[in-house]
């Protein structure tokens, strides 16, 4: 009598494991760019200024809550990391170099590349 127990009690959780709406999801990492300290798009052509703050925007397609996101990039050679916990994209706040500024997802093909070019002591005479 025990052994028929255990078949009816194995095969209602089997019916509860089975009818689970739970599915596994690869999140990953499908962009990043330079952007604006705000997280506004620089436009085309867009004249780079050492007076405004710019950020490196990083968007995933994560979407679960119960579980941290980290995503590891570079900037300039540096390594960094963002955690995402509810947002599909963050932006973290970076300082430009002189030259070509590279940005590149760890383990991806994601890249970026942001050419700044200092003015010096540069002043227009008229």
């Amino acid at each position: 009598m025990k052994i028929k127990q255990y078949y009816i009690l194995a095969f209602v959780m089997f019916l509860f494991l089975a009818c689970s709406d739970y599915e596994e999801r690869n999140i990953y990492a499908k962009s990043i760019s330079f952007v604006h300290a705000d997280g506004s798009k620089l436009s085309e052509n867009e004249c780079i200024s050492p007076n405004v703050k710019y950020g490196i925007k990083i968007e995933t397609n994560f979407s679960d809550i119960n579980r941290p996101f980290r995503v590891d990039y570079s900037v300039n050679g540096v390594v960094y990391a963002m955690t995402f916990t509810e947002n599909t994209s963050l932006v973290n706040p970076i300082t430009l170099i002189n030259g070509n500024n590279a940005a590149q997802i760890v383990g991806t093909d994601h890249k970026a590349v942001l050419k700044y070019v200092e003015q010096g002591d540069f002043e227009l005479v008229e």
